[in-house]
């Protein structure tokens, strides 16, 4: 019995290499040209199990591409990824050299507009320092001009305003007569850029003021002025002396409050004052609430116009100064015609009052005209004396940002 179970283990063992035999007899028998290249290598052994060996051979290299392109577009992100930062890291180098430039020079300009006064014992601003003195151009005079809104139906609210009635040097430690040049200049919430309301920057151009009652011829403002926050006023006088050495007069920056407009009654002149250097400076001025801009103009219509052009309002019986044909004279305008030349033209007054205009011809009755405020348009009128005919034309627009 135990030979005839030797056998059969003997069979059982012989078993798995005969059907090694079998299938390599069946994979000699395939197709060669399937089963080899070009240089007679096996491809594959996967034809053992898969009838379409084109398609597996097609799906690998359908694959082996997929693989290079994503190889490729990883490369490519990292690449870019690699540029961003780098593009960031220049940034933001960029950025901090800018940013230390910028405080250099806001520092630079900031120092220099900040000056000890005599007067006050205390180091003070002399111009306007509430903006980024890096970029913002202190010289820069105000682009916008008057009448801006008057040929438009505008649904805006209105807005405060003010009027300067008068700049005078009421105290001077040199005493009086002055010779007086220099700039005085406003900036309001609008673009808070250069508004001259006293300009004579050359020392040939300087202005006698013989007392302390006697006011600076102002030119300006050019337009409206909107109070909403703060009106700045800038002084730099200085005293033309016959020696060639002129001396500041006075130098300094002066504020309006407009958030304490709505407390402040309209029928009252306010006044500001500087001290500074040799002199103290006052600027008088009227708050007006709910403003319209009123811009005027003087056409001659015959004859020559000599004396003097006022305005007021309703509640400030202060004249405002618009024309002393001492100072200017008349001009031609772009038609040709005849104009009376200017101190100033721009004006402001509240919706609710009424604008005198008042021409005071040399030895004749003085006329005087009316004018009620309107959102936009003109009104016209004229003064008659005869043998002199003077146009008024005033031009309305809202004050509005």
């Amino acid at each position: 019995m135990a030979p005839q179970k030797a056998r059969h283990t003997k069979a059982r063992l012989e078993a798995p290499a005969l059907e090694d035999d079998l299938a390599l007899e069946r994979f000699s028998s395939s197709d060669p040209e399937k089963e080899e290249d070009d240089g007679g290598k096996m491809r594959s052994v996967l034809p053992l199990f898969y009838d379409n060996d084109e398609e597996l051979f097609a799906a690998a290299v359908e694959e082996e591409e997929a693989a290079a392109e994503r190889q490729r577009r990883d490369a490519e992100e990292k690449a870019r990824e690699a540029e961003e930062q780098k593009r960031r890291a220049e940034e933001r180098k960029r950025l901090k050299e800018e940013a230390a430039w910028r405080r250099k020079k806001h520092g630079e300009v900031y120092n220099s507009i900040r000056q000890y006064n005599p007067k006050t014992k205390c180091v003070e601003y002399t111009r306007f320092p509430f903006a980024d003195l890096s970029t913002f151009d202190l010289d820069e005079i105000s682009p916008v001009l008057p009448m801006r809104y008057t040929d438009k139906q505008q649904d805006r609210a209105y807005l405060n305003s003010i009027n300067v009635l008068s700049v005078k040097i009421v105290s001077s430690d040199k005493g009086f007569p002055l010779n007086v040049y220099g700039n005085i200049i406003l900036r309001d919430n609008l673009d808070e850029k250069c508004i001259f309301l006293f300009s004579r920057p050359s020392r040939m151009d300087s202005e006698l003021i013989n007392s302390e009652d006697q006011s600076l011829i102002l030119t300006g403002p050019s337009r409206g002025l909107v109070l909403t926050d703060y009106i700045f006023i800038e002084v730099d006088l200085k005293m033309k002396l016959d020696n060639g050495k002129d001396e500041q007069l006075s130098i300094g920056l002066l504020d309006i409050d407009g958030r304490v407009a709505p407390r402040v009654p309209t029928t009252k002149v306010r006044c500001c004052t500087l001290e500074s250097s040799l002199s103290t400076v006052e600027v008088r001025y009227a708050l007006v609430k709910e403003a319209t801009e009123a811009t005027v103009e003087f056409p001659v219509l015959k004859g020559d116009f000599k004396g003097k052009i006022t305005a007021h309002t309703t509640r400030i019986h202060d004249r405002v100064l618009l024309h002393d044909s001492r100072a200017c004279g008349a001009a031609i305008s772009s038609d040709g015609s005849r104009v009376i030349e200017l101190l100033r033209r721009v004006l402001a007054v509240c919706v609710d009052e009424v604008l005198f205009i008042s021409a005071e011809p040399e030895g004749v009755d003085t006329l005087v005209k009316k004018f009620t405020p309107s959102l936009s348009g003109s009104q016209s009128d004229v003064f008659d004396w005869g043998a002199v005919k003077l146009g008024v034309k005033v031009t309305w627009s809202v004050i509005s940002f």
